[in-house]
């Protein structure tokens, strides 16, 4: 049952980072300008016929994320309890941390008025404690705790070519969240080219932003061509 609910959370984290992705592509971001309130409301009591254009991204958000939060207290207190492996019952705990500390960033962003260097750290953070509930998910799995395939040789190129890559592609989620939370997707207009060179003829803040991007998704693709 542990490892149902954990395969739950996770899911659950896919919706709510989707929804915080139509909050972005919406500019819906300050549709309810104030956190952690609705309009002066508290957040559950927000009357659904209100719920118009932004708000209902933006307050749909803030409720997915909620109930995110309250199912983590319940995976974090169930490893706890029913779990003896005392490094993940602090994994679990570090899960909880971090989806307030998401919380509370996503309300800085509102309280600040969507700075970019805040909303950037909001995005990377969702990554990481995505993956930290599949990895409660997998940790929890039948064939981990029977140690399935495990054949007590460890292969050290593997391990560093994997950590690498997890590097390389978080990497590039922060670009790519800086380059969407400047205003930089546009930067540079064409593609494949730059500004029709293989390098841009003049640089600014921005480009530099879009032009780091386009060089990860190739670093991406190397690290993709090599655990292949």
């Amino acid at each position: 049952m542990l490892h149902k609910f954990a395969r739950y959370v996770a899911a659950s984290t896919v919706l709510l980072i989707l929804a915080g992705s139509f909050v972005t592509s919406t500019d819906s971001g300050l549709s309810v300008p104030d956190w952690p309130t609705t309009y002066g409301w508290n957040m559950f009591t927000f009357p659904p016929s209100k719920w118009v254009g932004g708000i209902f991204y933006e307050h749909g958000h803030r409720l997915i994320a909620s109930t995110v939060g309250f199912l983590t207290i319940i995976l974090a207190a169930w490893i706890w309890f029913a779990d003896s492996r005392r490094w993940l019952r602090w994994f679990g705990v570090g899960a909880l941390a971090s989806v307030v500390a998401q919380g509370i960033l996503g309300g800085l962003t509102v309280i600040y008025l969507l700075p970019a260097a805040v909303s950037t750290a909001h995005a990377g953070l969702a990554e990481i404690f995505f993956c930290m509930t599949v990895a409660i998910a997998l940790f929890t799995s039948p064939g981990w705790i029977e140690g399935y395939g495990d054949t007590g040789v460890e292969d050290g190129t593997l391990r560093r070519a994997a950590t690498t890559s997890t590097v390389v592609i978080f990497t590039q989620i922060l670009v790519g969240a800086a380059m969407r939370h400047t205003g930089a997707g546009l930067a540079i207009p064409d593609f494949p080219w730059m500004f029709g060179h293989v390098i841009p003829d003049h640089w600014s803040a921005a480009i530099g932003v879009h032009f780091a991007h386009r060089l990860g998704a190739h670093a991406c693709a190397e690290d993709a061509a090599t655990l292949g």
